[in-house]
């Protein structure tokens, strides 16, 4: 892995995650908003820092966790590794969710997990937990917006949701697809084989490959049956985990509100965080940058006086996003030192 091709991707994605801040901090700006900033309590930054803490390591238990229903494993130290890496990554790519292939190289290398580790299994445990992430959202969101519906307005990010609403959908279901007719790949290696005849001229070797593709989506395939069927003690696990691990970052918002001296809105900035997070699944730019600010400003500005909403956002990126980004990068350059 070489840092150097993602450098420039994470210089774009903190100049527009910063331009999106100092435009809305402009927008909101009073002349009392430094003050504003300062009077946060130094204990309330630290308990949202603390609560972001608690939602790596709520991730990290969850990796550990789908990693041994998977006959899989990795230690907790060595979860919560490809759990910081992955933040750099998702920091750095487009959309949120540009950490998966990360994870899947990482789970597959010796010195990150002992036991059945193939491709298969570290990509049927990385769908796993984005397959259980869409329960978790498809379940909850529903819910919330039945409850706060009547004071929440979603016009500014429909389009947008809608868009990420769509995306996750048939990504859904082309996964369950996938799953379910594990038969239909034997179709598509016949063709992959055609194409490597165009750079491999060696047929035996093409066999090797084609074989090794196959055997790999046979366990990835079963590796998710298995989790999902009979795997039920773990699958629990993981939905708790999941709801933790989501739940501490949702709550920072709330925190930071408390610190600025008003109401914390529980259940709205929840909401809130859920759209958001879906928003910035969009692949629009790297790690969801803009998407999530904009989004934030329009919906906390419902609820958040205007002379507040600036610093709100602004606190808020600077304790998740930019906390990610930092923290995740020392892990990245750490495990790049190592020779991988």
């Amino acid at each position: 892995m070489e840092l150097k091709k993602y450098k420039k991707w994470m210089i774009i994605s903190i100049v527009i995650s910063a331009t999106s801040l100092a435009i809305i901090y402009m927008m909101s700006a009073t002349k009392q908003a430094e003050e504003i900033i300062l009077t946060i309590h130094p204990l309330i930054i630290l308990v949202a820092l603390l609560f972001n803490l608690f939602s790596w390591m709520a991730w990290a238990l969850r990796i550990k966790i789908l990693a041994s229903a998977l006959n899989t494993k990795v230690t907790y130290s060595k979860a919560f590794k490809i759990v910081m890496v992955s933040h750099f990554m998702a920091s750095v790519t487009p959309s949120s969710m540009g950490g998966e292939p990360m994870r899947i190289y990482m789970l597959t290398q010796d010195e990150i997990a002992q036991g059945d580790t193939s491709v298969g299994n570290a990509t049927a445990l990385t769908l796993g937990e984005r397959l259980i992430d869409f329960i978790f959202f498809g379940v909850t969101l529903p819910i919330l917006l039945l409850l706060v519906g009547l004071s929440v307005d979603l016009t500014g990010v429909r389009y947008l949701l809608i868009g990420s609403g769509v995306l996750l959908g048939l990504l859904g279901i082309l996964t369950f697809y996938i799953v379910t007719h594990p038969h239909k790949f034997n179709k598509l290696s016949k063709k992959v084989n055609k194409l490597l005849k165009f750079f491999i001229k060696d047929k035996s070797k093409r066999k090797r490959i084609i074989l090794k593709m196959e055997q790999e989506f046979g366990v990835f395939s079963s590796g998710i049956i298995s989790l999902f069927k009979h795997k039920k003690w773990h699958l629990l696990a993981t939905i708790a985990t999941t709801a933790l691990m989501w739940s501490f970052g949702f709550m920072i918002p709330s925190i930071i509100l408390i610190g600025l001296g008003l109401p914390p809105i529980w259940l709205l900035s929840y909401t809130f965080q859920m759209i958001i997070v879906l928003i910035t699944m969009i692949p629009i730019s790297p790690g969801g940058s803009g998407l999530a600010e904009f989004s934030a400003y329009f919906l906390y500005g419902q609820q958040v006086p205007k002379e507040f909403l600036g610093p709100l956002i602004v606190v808020w990126r600077i304790l998740t996003f930019y906390m990610n980004l930092g923290v995740g990068l020392v892990y990245t350059l750490h495990y790049i030192a190592k020779g991988k």
